[in-house]
């Protein structure tokens, strides 16, 4: 790791590849996380005056990500001691750094483990997912098995971190798993779905005045069975639609809507904007330009996930649903996957 890390230049910084973050992120956990901390608190736009702050804020939040990716642990047991000193055992799956903190994808729970620094963060996804409603059980027997169970399956605070437990079912698995378990790139029919689920979910946010803000592979978790779509991360970024947007991953400061991240204010465009960014990474494309070159994917699936996202979730889901669905695969079929937990983590049951 580079010793003097507020020296580097933004183009030093930007000119590491985002495949080599030993290059700036090197040695222990904890040294990680403190090169991170510094360099995220130098960069960040709210306080640098580089014309350039914002892209190197941008590459070093996913420098960071991947040093976690390539640092992080398989499959093992997550031992954590409460300051109540109750003490609790995961057995993970696998493991994701994010800006916060780390995920440990479990059988039957999603751990989220955050850094003590981001208490507000966590104190605002508490907030937010314990005021979630319904008008009628109709919507919530629809709604609520693809949202998080509050109260939540577990929550406790250690020395160095908040933890929060979510309750998922073993056939959700973490849309990131899947997407790397096929190569990076899923048939269009099973992207279809999944862009399916994540609109219907947005009218849901939409009704309850609720932007995520954070919707991406990393946040969400799929049921190839169901083929439904259940967002459990990235709630610490959630905020009332018009409401200030206190903070958001480098994920959506990549793709939400530029107009709205500068004026810094929810809104649930940067949702569907999100939408369609999934849509093209799990096409292999996240950028747009270039999933009309082979792959199969129909024109009409191309044009809609190019285009800029309208303020209104429901419009969108008709349009979806009625037009480009139809245009893009003809009459609606089951398009089967058969994937389970065992597939991706390579684990029996």
């Amino acid at each position: 790791m580079h010793t003097d890390l507020a020296k580097l230049s933004a183009a030093a910084l930007l000119a590491i590849p985002p495949e080599q973050p030993e290059c700036l992120f090197s040695g222990s956990a904890d040294d990680i996380k403190q090169a991170y901390r510094l360099l995220a608190m130098k960069w960040h736009p709210d306080r640098s005056l580089d014309p350039d702050a914002h892209a190197v804020f941008q590459h070093i939040g996913r420098l960071y990500e991947q040093a976690g990716v390539l640092s992080a642990p398989g499959s093992g047991q997550l031992q954590l001691t409460a300051l109540d000193g109750k003490r609790y055992d995961i057995n993970y799956l696998r493991c994701h750094r994010f800006e916060l903190g780390s995920l440990y994808v479990a059988g039957t729970v999603a751990a989220f483990v955050i850094e003590r620094d981001h208490a507000d963060l966590v104190q605002r996804a508490e907030r937010t997912i314990a005021s979630l409603d319904y008008p009628n059980d109709r919507m919530r027997s629809q709604v609520a098995p693809h949202l998080p169970a509050y109260p939540f399956a577990g929550a406790f605070q250690t020395d160095a971190a908040y933890v929060v437990v979510m309750r998922k079912s073993p056939d959700q698995l973490l849309l990131r798993d899947v997407l790397d378990h096929f190569g990076g790139r899923l048939d269009p029919r099973h992207v279809a779905w999944v862009v399916s689920s994540l609109l219907n979910l947005c009218c849901y946010l939409q009704y309850a005045g609720i932007a995520h803000n954070a919707l991406s592979p990393d946040t969400c978790f799929i049921s190839p069975q169901a083929h439904s779509v259940a967002i459990l991360g990235g709630w610490w970024y959630a905020a009332g639609a018009g409401m200030p947007m206190v903070a958001a991953p480098a994920s959506t400061l990549d793709w939400g809507p530029h107009d709205l991240l500068a004026t810094k204010c929810s809104s649930i465009r940067t949702d569907l904007e999100l939408v369609r960014a999934i849509g093209r990474e799990l096409l292999g494309d996240i950028g747009g330009s270039r999933l009309a070159d082979g792959g199969g994917v129909p024109r009409a699936f191309v044009h809609w996930l190019r285009l800029p996202a309208s303020n209104d979730a429901i419009d969108e889901y008709r349009t979806w649903r009625t037009q480009v669905l139809h245009d893009s695969f003809g009459a609606r079929r089951f398009a089967e996957l058969p994937l389970t937990q065992s597939d991706i983590y390579a684990v029996d049951y």
